[in-house]
């Protein structure tokens, strides 16, 4: 059986370091050796099914204590401290202390010189804090991790960063998915945009590990847009109660377009609160239908466009449909089935359902480590299942005997999370957490965020988002002159405005949004301020449909 977890990567590629001390101090951890980590991977491979990518590396200080620092002109106290794991093919940091003022900014740095870029994340802000002062980072390529503190003068208070210790990938924490995954911004996944915004990315910690999976938010029939996050329970069956502060959502994880290679947009939080599984994790698997769910803690922002997938738990198959996931860490894919689901006794009679995927026009889309809780829809455009375990890969024999492209994968059925015979109590069935008041519903639409006491009500937003990006798709949308030197026209087609015009570097860094004071169909845009180069233009209608266009400025 071939469980699908792997690890995840949050960064953001930048040219200049934001680093402004010259000689920072630095920290060497006691870790393990690559091949040892490597060793436990495989032994967790063959013992559990699970696919281990890093170890934490317990290693407790107080980051003030061990900075450098330096008081700027301007008031600005900056500290630096380098944290080095030597063989580390990523790090990332774990905090217990964890509180950062108003004002305060906290960065995250590969060293300068160690690749032709720096890889960076940050600023992280006080809107991270929790009162239970856990956090952790997101990943740095390389053996050095460099942690940056900027306290302004006026800042409101003082920042704690307590250093649990620090987290060792084994693997290359930038390692993209094989070559056959479809990327869901391909002509495959034009019916699927709505869909698309539901499926997030997932780091999980768990008993000394770091993996990865990936899983859905979904609505519920109270269409209050309460913050609920369905996954699996093979996922994080050895979660212990503090290590879900260190559970890590990432939203908008996607290519700007079919085959691209920059990705904007994306967007992370951290810490989730456990509500119910089906505790049916067994040495072999599992025995029930592996369903996990949990609530997003902080709050999510309406601006990172979040739709809130509906579901079908009548037990109906779906004739045709696609799953959508982030295969090995990967930027978000999406797979295409066209033949009817097939109900299959996984661990327990019924519990699943088996699929077979299919060539497209891009590729032949499968699933792999990663990809596990990711939701599969049906032709309604409900979630129907999550992935529990599969067989499919891009090639024969390419994740073990007897895998390949036309080899199954399997979906723990929504019906059986809803109120089927997981080894739990009926109070923890999915149908108390999803139908809260006991209306009897059990198929209910998607939505993104709107207004009033039914905020996860406006069904007919994905119907209308569908049809704005018909409109965009058949009709298109024109920048002119392009390449361009001072100034350029944006035209929208009949039947389709313009609501806010963002503009991205080469590197997929935001440099300007613009927000007209009304919806317009043209827009005249100065770009004398930006370099000469490459750009990226994204258009946004009033319902959140997004289209993207180079820009040569010169």
């Amino acid at each position: 059986m071939k469980m699908k977890i792997f690890t995840l990567v949050l960064l953001v590629v930048s040219i200049n370091a934001i680093s402004n001390i010259a000689d920072a101090q630095s920290i060497v951890v006691d870790a393990p050796t690559l091949d040892e980590v490597i060793t436990r991977m495989e032994h967790e491979a063959f013992s559990t099914g699970k696919y281990l990518t890093g170890v934490i590396v317990e290693h407790g200080f107080d980051f003030f204590e061990e900075a450098s620092y330096e008081v700027m002109s301007d008031g600005l106290t900056v500290y630096e401290l380098d944290i080095e794991a030597y063989e580390a093919m990523g790090l990332c940091v774990y905090f217990d202390d964890f509180h950062i003022p108003v004002g305060g900014e906290l960065f995250f740095e590969s060293p300068d010189g160690a690749f032709d870029v720096i890889y960076s994340e940050g600023p992280i802000d006080a809107s991270e804090n929790n009162a239970h002062g856990r956090w952790v980072s997101g990943d740095i390529p390389g053996s050095v991790i460099k942690i940056i503190y900027h306290q302004p003068i006026n800042a409101v208070g003082s920042a704690r960063l307590g250093i649990m210790g620090v987290g060792f990938f084994a693997r290359n924490v930038d390692r993209g998915s094989d070559d056959c995954e479809v990327d869901v911004m391909c002509p495959e996944g034009d019916s699927w945009q709505c869909e698309r915004d539901a499926v997030v990315k997932l780091r999980i910690t768990q008993g000394g590990g770091i993996y990865l999976c990936s899983g859905a938010m979904v609505n519920n029939t109270e269409r209050d847009c309460r913050q609920l996050l369905l996954s699996a329970f093979h996922c994080a069956d050895a979660v212990e109660e503090n290590e879900w502060a260190y559970f890590k959502v990432q939203f908008n994880y996607e290519y700007l377009e079919c085959g691209g290679a920059v990705s904007i947009n994306s967007h992370t939080r951290t810490g989730v609160l456990p509500l119910s599984n089906s505790d049916d994790a067994t040495n072999q698997g599992f025995s029930g239908s592996d369903f996990l769910l949990v609530e997003v803690e902080d709050p999510i922002s309406a601006t990172w466009n979040p739709y809130y997938a509906g579901f079908d738990a009548s037990g109906e198959t779906g004739h045709s449909g696609v799953g959508i996931h982030h295969p090995s860490g990967d930027r978000k894919k999406i797979s295409t089935y066209t033949n009817p689901l097939i109900s299959y006794s996984l661990g327990s009679a019924g519990s699943h359902w088996r699929v077979y995927w299919e060539a497209t026009e891009t590729n032949h889309g499968v699933t792999e480590g990663g990809s596990s809780g990711s939701p599969i829809f049906s032709e309604n455009h409900q979630i129907v299942g999550t992935l529990s375990s599969g067989l499919s890969a891009c090639t024969a024999g390419g994740a073990g005997n007897g895998t390949g492209p036309n080899q199954p994968d399997f979906y723990g059925k929504m019906s059986y999370h809803w109120d089927g015979a997981n080894p739990i109590p009926s109070s923890q069935h999915l149908d108390n957490f999803l139908d809260p008041s006991g209306s009897g519903q059990e198929i209910i639409y998607g939505s993104y965020v709107g207004e009033g006491d039914q905020p996860c009500g406006n069904f007919g937003a994905c119907s209308a988002t569908e049809m704005q990006g018909m409109i965009l798709e058949e009709k298109g949308w024109s920048l002119s002159p392009n390449p361009a030197y001072d100034r350029i026209q944006i035209k929208m087609p009949a039947g389709a405005t313009l609501s806010e015009l963002r503009i991205y570097d080469a590197l997929g860094r935001l440099e300007e949004s613009i927000i007209p004071s009304v919806f317009q169909q043209t827009m005249m845009v100065s770009v004398m301020k930006l370099s000469t180069g490459l750009h990226y233009l994204t258009v946004r209608t009033p319902d959140g449909t997004s289209s993207t266009m180079k820009l040569i400025v010169e």
